[in-house]
């Protein structure tokens, strides 16, 4: 076989990607508050960009200044900077203990108003019960080790007396466990839910043996709702079993999430929609967001002929960022309306009926209206929230499956969900309907639908099947049957 090298011309397509539509892409995906955190990036980065707000406060440099101010940055010499600091640092001399009257009321007023109240956690409030309780350090100690091991819950995963090891006897192990249980969460300090469910039966109900029972010997039975196995393996009769269980319904089986202090996520919607006599008006809520321009003075410097070759290479390298910047803005803001737009055109029955009437949408659908491709609808709608008369939602919300219909209308997953919830909320309590009699209903309605899937919309939906909405209702509190 030979072997050789030959020279020829070959045609052949690609996609490049340029910094621009990179950007674009970006731009695209983001929220209004990570677009926010962008062109404030941007303004620090860039010095031809400025904000519109703020040039009637900031004064204008003049050319030259603008000039050695560029040029620093390309040498970095921040001998400028430095010499700013210990002026700074010799004239504003903040040790001056000197009485302003007016000047330290107002920052006690402003400390006051600011001030943040704090909200106590699970292991202070435990702590600050140890330590009225611990009748020397080594206790106290001992304590501190238990609490602190707790999860936001208030279980302990660790081997108790592994922690405690070498803080005190191994007899000791139990007292101290069992001091932390009684602290306020009662309940705390123990290994789960069943553990925790008994400790605070005792001490509530000291004297109500059938209730420890049935946590200690039956509580898969329990978790169930199987009175009967209950009543059979205690030899108790079925009501009795039916009324601990109520009482058992009102414990906490997670005592430590009260003081449980995550984080709380805000949603601070990227869009407003509203439906106004028939019109959808969508508003983007970025009135918040930097507006930013091109300083026009860094344009006229590239027309100067005086200028050196790399500062004005490097001055057309910066507006040319900022121009595809504020392009690439312009466009993002363009594309959301149009997207959203088409949404919520089609799901126009929502805005004016609210949740349960969404009709069957997908991205190509929308794609095709807005005549984009469907990977930048789902890039519009990745991650960003609405605001309605109906709540805040996801736009990923407002695409739900179609499913088959006998009527002329297509149905929705969503709207066979809502009739689900109605169909379970008008039931009779003792007479529960299954998810059999539940589709044969929606069929009537003019939706084919299954009866597994009655069954995966209803665990969407949080509703217990039937046998044990049964149950349930018959250990609710009579003040909410």
């Amino acid at each position: 076989m030979e072997i050789s090298l030959k020279t020829g011309i070959q045609q052949s397509q690609k996609l490049a990607l340029t910094r621009s539509l990179k950007q674009a892409i970006e731009l695209l995906q983001l929220t209004n508050v990570e677009l926010y955190d962008r062109i404030s990036s941007e303004l620090v980065e860039n010095p031809v960009i400025e904000e519109d707000s703020s040039l009637a406060s900031a004064p204008v440099p003049v050319e030259s200044e603008m000039i050695t101010g560029v040029a620093r940055n390309l040498t970095g010499d921040d001998e400028g900077l430095y010499r700013g600091e210990e002026r700074r640092a010799g004239y504003e001399d903040s040790s001056d203990t000197g009485y302003d009257g007016e000047g330290d009321e107002e920052r006690k007023r402003s400390y006051v108003e600011n001030a943040v109240a704090h909200e106590e956690s699970l292991v202070e409030h435990l702590l600050w019960q140890a330590r009225l309780t611990a009748r020397d350090s080594l206790e106290l100690e001992a304590f501190q080790s238990i609490i602190t091991g707790l999860d936001e819950n208030g279980f302990i995963s660790e081997d108790p007396a592994r922690i405690l090891e070498g803080l005190v006897p191994p007899a000791d192990v139990g007292r101290i466990l069992s001091a932390i249980q009684g602290f306020d969460p009662v309940g705390c300090a123990v290994n789960g839910v069943r553990e925790s469910l008994i400790v605070q039966s005792r001490y509530f109900y000291p004297s109500d043996d059938v209730m420890i029972r049935i946590l200690e010997e039956c509580f898969p039975s329990f978790e169930k709702l199987d009175y009967q196995a209950m009543a059979k393996s205690l030899d108790v009769p079925q009501e009795e079993i039916i009324e601990k269980s109520k009482i058992i319904q009102g414990l906490d089986p997670y005592p430590g999430r009260q003081y449980s202090n995550r984080a709380i996520r805000y949603i601070v919607p990227d869009l407003d929609v509203k439906l106004v006599d028939g019109q959808i008006i969508v508003t983007i809520n970025d009135e918040w967001v930097p507006r930013i321009r091109i300083n026009s003075r860094y344009i006229s410097m590239l027309r100067k002929k005086n200028i050196e070759k790399n500062l004005r290479d490097y001055i057309q390298d910066r507006v040319n960022s900022a121009r595809h910047l504020l392009r690439n803005i312009t466009n993002r803001r363009n594309t959301i309306l149009r997207v959203v737009g088409s949404i919520m055109e089609r799901q126009r029955e929502f805005l004016a009926r609210g949740p349960g009437h969404l009709k069957p949408l997908t991205h190509s659908e929308v794609a095709e209206d807005v005549n984009l491709h469907e990977s930048t609808v789902s890039r519009v709608t990745s991650g960003k929230y609405v605001q309605t008369v109906w709540g805040v939602h996801d736009l990923k919300y407002f695409f739900v499956s179609r499913l088959k219909s006998t009527g002329s209308d297509e149905a929705s997953s969503d709207e066979v969900m809502r009739l689900i919830r109605d169909i379970v909320q008008s039931e009779d309590a003792e007479s529960p309907r299954s998810d059999e009699d539940i589709a044969r209903i929606i069929g009537k309605a003019g939706i084919t639908v299954a009866r597994r899937t009655v069954a995966k919309y209803r665990g969407l939906l949080g509703i217990p099947p039937s046998s044990k909405r049964k149950k349930i209702h018959k250990i609710r509190p009579e003040e909410h049957q």
